[in-house]
């Protein structure tokens, strides 16, 4: 009994291992900024404007910013960018 105990606590941790380190590769991508060193949100709107999007949002997430927006075909997109670079690190777009 105290070996399936065991077990049940090692396979339930490495599920939440599997889930930590999902957020870690964003946190690794976007690193640690300081907040008082991120771009401004006026300038990564800027720095975003050619790519043609209708900015819906802007939030914070995983130590980068994620907006919310949707392209010149209406098509929802979450994308992440580096707060200090605003260098694109992440995108997931909706396949409507």
């Amino acid at each position: 009994m105290k070996s399936i105990i065991l077990a049940a606590v090692a396979l339930s941790s490495v599920g939440f291992a599997s889930v930590a380190h999902a957020d870690d590769d964003d946190r690794r991508r976007c690193g640690n900024v300081p907040i008082a060193d991120w771009m401004s949100e006026a300038d990564l709107r800027n720095r975003i404007a050619p790519l043609g999007l209708e900015i819906r949002d802007i939030n914070i997430d995983d130590g980068c910013y994620e907006v919310e927006a949707r392209n010149k075909d209406g098509r929802k997109m979450e994308i992440k960018f580096h707060p200090q670079s605003g260098e694109q690190v992440w995108i997931d777009g909706d396949d409507d």
